[in-house]
């Protein structure tokens, strides 16, 4: 039977699908007990499971389970089938009646893992600790803790790792890892000199990206530059290499690079509301209101609930005495999906334009929203009073509260109360 099982392995190895021989095998599986067919049958198993066949590898697994005793890696061929299948109350089943090795550990923890118990996960692992200084354990607790946002405790463990001169684990370079978690702990210097120990050529676009970031976050901006362009001719579609790019032109008062730069990409993909909306934002810094305009408008067309869109089309509008072409805007418009500070906007455009029953239903909506704004109150204020609609007392009574030492208001409660005494 050893030949035939041999003869199995050597055309799966060479890519093929022998699918007769192979049940010929796998139904004289269960009558295999001698020590060199269980040999033979583990090579077969480790052949299927490299081909993705778990449920012919699953069959042999079984049998060899079930007759040559407690193996680690014939139970982590089972365990990883049944979690790969999301059968993990048969897997933990099957870990908890087994010896406890470190192995069996290392797959209890990632069981628990897959049942969102990272609590008790950690608990297996640092129960394998006790029994094995395996540095995969050090990793497995690390990864845990970094996918738990629990950044100190995977630093540390991390830190164990690279302490010891292991510096890549499953794939992962453990510097630039190192490298991210101080970014995101704001330890910029460390974050450094973690990213300087591994050689640009091992990183990612991710890593590029985040390494660019650094250097912004330190005003190193010619080196974030020169990143970010390794990043955007990687990987064309990269919005936020774009906008960082952007952010670094508006940094440096180079408005006209980060409009080039965002036209760029605009000729590539069209569709994306966030380029227009930031496009918009730069001509309207650039005091260019009907690019500005133009810009926000587009923006909104491709997401018509982009309240910061709005927000800065309101603005512009406000700005350049155009507050009589709100109507374009406004037709579809669902004002309860803006944001206090584009009612408030909004408001003041219908003010302006003396459309006194909008402008006061929109002033009262923001004021559901918008909270202790002291400008917004002071322009409601002026507003209701301007109209003299009764409830400018209360108004001013909230004004009182967010500037109780403005003299202003006490003379306006003064003015209101002999006003309504004349009543």
């Amino acid at each position: 039977m050893q030949n035939q099982i041999y003869e199995v392995v050597d055309l799966l190895r060479k890519g093929e699908h022998p699918e007769s021989k192979l049940n010929e095998v796998l139904a004289e599986v269960p009558k295999l007990t001698e020590e060199e067919d269980l040999e033979a049958l583990f090579i077969l198993g480790d052949a299927l499971m490299s081909l993705g066949l778990h449920k012919e590898g699953e069959t042999v697994f079984t049998h060899l389970n079930a007759h040559v005793g407690h193996d680690d890696e014939v139970l982590s061929y089972l365990i990883d089938i049944m979690i790969t299948d999301g059968r993990l109350d048969e897997a933990l089943s099957l870990v908890n009646s087994a010896e406890k090795t470190p192995a069996i550990l290392i797959l209890k923890a990632e069981i628990f893992q897959q049942l969102n118990m990272n609590d008790v996960a950690v608990k297996s692992l640092h129960e394998a600790k006790m029994l094995s200084d395996d540095p995969i354990l050090d990793f497995g607790l690390a990864e845990i803790h970094y996918q738990d946002g629990q950044f100190p405790e995977a630093i540390r463990f991390y830190e164990m790792l690279t302490a010891n001169d292991i510096n890549e684990v499953n794939g992962i370079e453990l510097n630039l890892r190192l490298a991210e978690l101080h970014m995101n702990q704001l330890e910029l210097e460390s974050a450094k000199d973690y990213f300087e120990a591994v050689d640009e050529s091992k990183y990612t676009n991710d890593d590029l990206y985040r390494k660019a970031l650094l250097n912004y976050q330190l005003q190193s901006y010619e080196s974030a530059k020169q990143l970010l362009g390794k990043v955007i001719e990687n990987e064309p579609y990269f919005v936020n290499s774009y906008i960082l790019l952007m952010n670094i032109y508006e940094t440096e008062h180079d408005l006209e690079a980060a409009k080039d730069l965002l036209k760029r990409y605009i000729l590539e993909d069209d569709t994306d509301a966030l380029f227009f909306f930031h496009l918009g934002r730069l001509h309207f810094r650039s005091g260019e209101s009907d690019e500005a305009i133009t810009n926000f408008s587009r923006a909104i067309a491709l997401d018509e609930d982009y309240d910061d869109a709005y927000l800065m089309l309101f603005e512009t509008l406000l700005k350049s005495s155009r507050t009589d072409e709100i109507g374009a805007y406004t037709s579809h418009l669902d004002i309860h999906a803006l944001s206090g500070e584009s009612l408030y906007l909004l408001a003041k455009i219908q003010q302006e334009n003396e459309n006194d029953d909008d402008a006061l239903s929109l002033y009262q909506e923001a004021a559901m929203l918008i909270g202790d704004s002291l400008e917004f109150y002071t322009d409601y204020y002026g507003y209701l009073t301007e109209i003299r609609h009764p409830s400018r007392m209360e108004v001013l009574d909230k004004l009182r509260l967010i500037e109780p030492d403005n003299v202003e208001w006490q003379f306006e409660k003064e003015r209101l109360d002999d006003e309504y005494d004349e009543i």
